[in-house]
C-alpha cells in the first residue's frame, strides 16, 4: 500500500503546501501531532496561538467485508481531537472550539491557532 494521506495549508506562511503521510496498513491507526513543539508532525513554529501539542489527527484503516472483485477492502475513518490547548481548535465554520474528538471528513477545514489546514485522503484508482 503505497498511498498518502495529506494535510494541506490553506492560510499562513506555508499557504497550499501539502504535507503528506503514508495511509496506515490495514488493522492500523495513524495519529498525526499538530503543533507548535519541535518534533510534531506538522510543526507550526511562526503562529503564536498554536500550543506546544495543539491537536491530533488520527487515521484508522479498518478491514471490512471481502467480495470477489476485492480480496482485501478496507475502510478509512479520521478523527480530530483538541489536547487541551489554550486557544482551541475549530473544525469548518463553528464559532465555538471543538471539544474532545470528533469525526473529520475529509476535505473538511480545520483551524489551529490562526492557522487552516484541510485534509484529504488518497483517491480511489
Amino acid at each position: 500500500m503505497d498511498k498518502e494521506i495529506t494535510i494541506t495549508f490553506m492560510s499562513g506562511p506555508l499557504d497550499g503546501r501539502t504535507l503528506r503521510f503514508e495511509q496506515p496498513e490495514i488493522g492500523d491507526e495513524l495519529v498525526i501531532n499538530i503543533g507548535r513543539r519541535e518534533g510534531c508532525d506538522v510543526h507550526l513554529p511562526f503562529d503564536n496561538q498554536v500550543s506546544r501539542l495543539h491537536a491530533r489527527v488520527g487515521v484508522v484503516c479498518a478491514p471490512i467485508t471481502a467480495t470477489e472483485s476485492v480480496s482485501e477492502p478496507f475502510l478509512l475513518s479520521f478523527w480530530l481531537e483538541d489536547m487541551h490547548s489554550r486557544n482551541g481548535t475549530y473544525l469548518e465554520r463553528d464559532k465555538q472550539p471543538m471539544q474532545g474528538r470528533v469525526s473529520l471528513r475529509p476535505g473538511s477545514l480545520f483551524r489551529i491557532g490562526r492557522t487552516w489546514m484541510r485534509l484529504d485522503e488518497p483517491l480511489s484508482l
